[in-house]
């Protein structure tokens, strides 16, 4: 957590966004564009929610002068963007608000007694904090603002855009401590008074939001940005109870050097123990598509078959694919389904075939990867490339991975396409609003092939709940129940 004078909430709220109404038309047609003429799973999402989405976008628009201020404004364009369940498909807030973060100083944990019961303690607090009692790591809290917990999290979980009820909950409990306003309104309380078990039974606390510019790097990073290939990967031999094995940590694919990201990996796996490996991409939140596909041939003797995208048949899609030579193989489709009435075009790789088995197996021992819901987008290519070629057993911290099964593409780069168009339907945003569009959707290879990944992920083989010496003693038991997975491989 930064060190840097908090901003009170009241006065957060209270600042001027737009200068005029038709700035908020602008914001509300675009989003409109966006859904109807490029994003791809809209079929999947009306039909999964029952709603016509651009419809209601459009209702937005004709009644934008109704909301009293722009923050109300704001939260009904918002709203129709979680809705979709779709964190590749959002608006960013505008500035100033998009700069900061709303931070109480701590995390929660989630864990599971041994009567399967699920609890919540705190896990880390934030650096140079002291709140003073005995509110510290490892209490176990059981109220927020006189809310049971587990309540305050089914509540909160419906605000979120995770595409499954898993990728919700874990959402929640996140947004719980840590309101990114760049994809979220700022908190209606200014402070929460937390229950938890102290020394002598329950206590309260009264904690108040504080927010501040948000952190771009270390554990209380609010929004993930490209990193460095060092600082995406970590690696160590383990020691279990079913011997040393070795551990490869993947962050994050949100790299800036595929080909270094591709050459490190090789030159980890190289040097942890051959005995077994855990491969731990809980809370990866994606990044390169390239990077994902590319390394899972180190992995098994198996030839590698890239998941397949496709794109929506629109005219707005069919102009943008007759805009540059890489998207060639997705022209014919688009024109053919146009005519017909396909929905979508036919499916190719992003990941060139040659390139995910230029190199090969390098890892001859077992492997068993590591997920939870927050696993996403390229996270999920890798996990369901990892379960469609037969690498190993997944084990999962939640039922499902966050099921984010697209390409995703900026309003921007959209516009930059039509720049010279003056009648292009897409235009500049202001105020520092940004728009995202999942536009090519993928789908399974081998046992599953043609099915969607969004909303539904890759299948876990071996589910398992965090205990309680997991959150404080460094995942302790999940690497032991790990080890044993490796150790049953025939």
């Amino acid at each position: 957590m930064p060190s840097e004078q908090s901003i009170p909430l009241e006065a957060l709220r209270r600042i001027r966004i737009f200068e005029s109404l038709e700035e908020k038309h602008l914001l509300a047609h675009q989003w409109e564009v966006l859904l109807d003429k490029f994003y791809v799973h809209l079929p999947l999402k009306e039909s999964l929610l029952g709603l016509n989405l651009v419809q209601r976008v459009r209702r937005l628009q004709e009644q934008a002068a109704l909301y009293p201020d722009d923050s109300a404004f704001m939260a009904a364009l918002l709203q129709l963007s979680t809705a979709l369940r779709d964190f590749h498909t959002m608006v960013d807030m505008p500035e100033p608000w998009s700069r900061y973060t709303a931070l109480l100083p701590f995390q929660l944990h989630e864990y599971f007694d041994d009567a399967g019961a699920a609890r919540y303690i705190v896990g880390e607090l934030a650096p140079g904090v002291e709140l003073g009692g005995d509110f510290r790591r490892g209490v176990e809290v059981t109220h927020w603002n006189g809310e049971p917990i587990a309540h305050k999290l089914t509540c909160l979980a419906k605000q979120t855009a995770g595409s499954n009820p898993e990728a919700q909950k874990r959402r929640a409990l996140a947004l719980l401590t840590q309101r990114i306003l760049r994809f979220y309104l700022p908190p209606d309380e200014d402070f929460v008074l937390v229950t938890y078990l102290g020394k002598t039974g329950p206590a309260d606390i009264k904690l108040p939001w504080r927010v501040q510019e948000t952190p771009q790097t270390g554990r209380w990073a609010a929004v993930p940005a490209l990193v460095s290939v060092p600082e995406s990967l970590a690696f160590r031999s383990v020691e279990t109870l079913s011997g040393t094995l070795g551990y490869l940590r993947i962050a994050s694919f949100m790299i800036n050097d595929v080909d270094g990201f591709v050459r490190e990996v090789q030159r980890i796996i190289r040097s942890l123990p051959q005995a077994g490996l855990i491969i731990d991409v809980r809370g990866n939140p994606g990044g390169s598509i390239f990077a994902a596909e590319r390394i899972l041939q180190f992995f098994t003797p198996n030839r590698i078959e890239p998941e397949p995208v496709s794109l929506r048949c629109t005219d707005l899609t069919l102009k943008l694919c007759e805009s540059g030579e890489g998207w060639a193989p997705w022209r014919a489709s688009l024109w053919q389904g146009l005519t017909t009435g396909e929905l979508f075009s036919q499916g190719f790789p992003l990941t060139p075939v040659e390139q995910a088995n230029d190199v090969g197996q390098l890892y001859k021992g077992p492997v068993v990867l590591l997920c939870d819901a927050l696993s996403y987008s390229a996270t999920d290519f890798f996990i369901a490339g990892f379960k469609d070629h037969n690498i190993g057993k997944i084990m999962g911290v939640d039922r499902q991975t966050g099921a984010g099964g697209a390409s995703m593409y900026r309003h921007q780069q959209l516009v930059s396409t039509w720049a010279n168009e003056p009648a292009s339907p897409l235009k500049p945003l202001i105020r520092g609003v940004a728009m995202r569009v999942a536009l090519m959707r993928s789908t399974r290879v081998g046992a599953k092939r043609g099915m969607p990944v969004e909303g539904l992920g890759a299948e876990i083989d071996i589910p398992y709940r965090y205990t309680r010496d997991d959150i404080l003693h460094g995942d302790v038991d999940l690497l032991n129940r790990a080890g044993q997975l490796l150790d049953s491989r025939p």
